[in-house]
């Protein structure tokens, strides 16, 4: 292109003000349109959009009501329970729910109506949380964090082996936990089709990771890491309190590294073999469990009334036992009581 020069026009002081306007309102759309083109291309934020079968409650969002009470009641012992426990975990309100956890029928609902085969779903975020603070809600599938997705859900459906599987979608859910304990991650969520993005924080608690399984028997176990409680368990409580005495005392087996009791263990205790270390390990996670109950503000009086109903029902006579006899945990619960200033 040629240059040339060229020549000076004299104008008025207010014409060259205008001008001077206009040139600069030309001058700043063309760099915002350079830099809007200069961009990448990037998910839209988190806009609140209750997903079909989600149900808002002053608790949070969720799916299913029973699985956001205990998600309440684990979270609240880990929260409050943070200076009981040797080691810090990200607490972010968050509970999951996968694909293969579907019977095979099911899972075609799940994925049309979640895209559930894309990544780890949201079954409940509990208000208040971190997750609800970010804008988290029941029905949301996580694509990504910090930019790396998750393994394949549909995948992981399609592994027969329910161990595996089961190992598969813990892995999954650690990959976030991981990122957490880095600081905020960068999360691309699936909501209703569309992808948007959010930012996850966390709180440091106690190690509190929950699920409800559905089930009929009576039951709750920590598995290494992990508290599973049943449905006929929950229904068997009658408070809150009771609920936070079963999930303290399998919380506390998890904080204090206890390794899950293998079959052959019960097995051989009942013969009187190593009885005595699995004994000590069950008042011990008694112990802690009510110190976590009292730092939240359960009612420890609920412990006696509630080991008093189901050792009863599901506690048969033993020579040797693996776990405290009903006279034994209604000492400990009023030992604690007492070191606690309780009455």
């Amino acid at each position: 292109m040629r240059l040339g020069f060229i020549r000076p026009t004299f104008v008025s002081a207010g014409h060259r003000a205008k001008a001077s306007r206009r040139l600069a309102g030309l001058v700043l759309g063309a760099l915002a349109g350079a830099l809007a083109a200069a961009a990448p291309p990037s998910a839209p934020a988190l806009a609140p959009a209750l997903a079909p079968g989600a149900t808002q409650t002053p608790l949070g969002t969720t799916l299913r009501q029973d699985d956001l009470r205990v998600l309440a009641v684990a979270y609240r012992l880990a929260l409050a329970g943070r200076g009981l426990c040797p080691q810090a975990h990200p607490l972010t309100g968050l509970l999951f729910h996968h694909l293969a956890e579907y019977l095979p029928r099911d899972r075609p609902l799940m994925i049309e109506r979640y895209g559930l085969d894309r990544g780890p779903g949201v079954l409940s975020v509990l208000a208040g949380s971190p997750a609800a603070r970010a804008g988290l809600e029941a029905g949301d599938v996580i694509l990504a964090v910090n930019d790396s997705p998750f393994p394949s859900a549909a995948r992981i459906a399609a592994e027969p082996d329910r161990k595996r599987w089961r190992r598969m979608v813990e892995d999954s859910e650690a990959q976030l936990e991981a990122a957490l304990e880095r600081g905020p991650a960068r999360l691309l969520v699936l909501r209703q089709g569309r992808e948007v993005r959010a930012t996850l924080d966390s709180l440091p608690a106690c190690l509190a990771r929950v699920r409800l399984a559905r089930s009929t028997q009576v039951n709750a176990f920590d598995t290494g890491g992990h508290v599973v409680m049943t449905t006929a368990m929950l229904d068997f409580v009658t408070s809150d309190d009771e609920l936070a005495v079963v999930l303290g005392h399998e919380l506390s087996h998890g904080i204090l590294g206890h390794p899950p009791m293998r079959t052959e263990e019960g097995v051989l205790a009942g013969f009187g073999i190593g009885a005595a270390t699995l004994w000590n390990r069950e008042a011990d996670a008694d112990r802690l469990g009510l110190r976590l109950m009292a730092a939240a503000g359960y009612d420890l009086k609920a412990a006696i009334p509630f080991w008093h109903r189901y050792l009863t029902k599901y506690d048969g006579p033993q020579l040797f036992r693996s776990h405290p006899s009903l006279q034994a945990r209604e000492k400990i619960v009023r030992e604690e009581m007492a070191r606690l200033g309780r009455r």
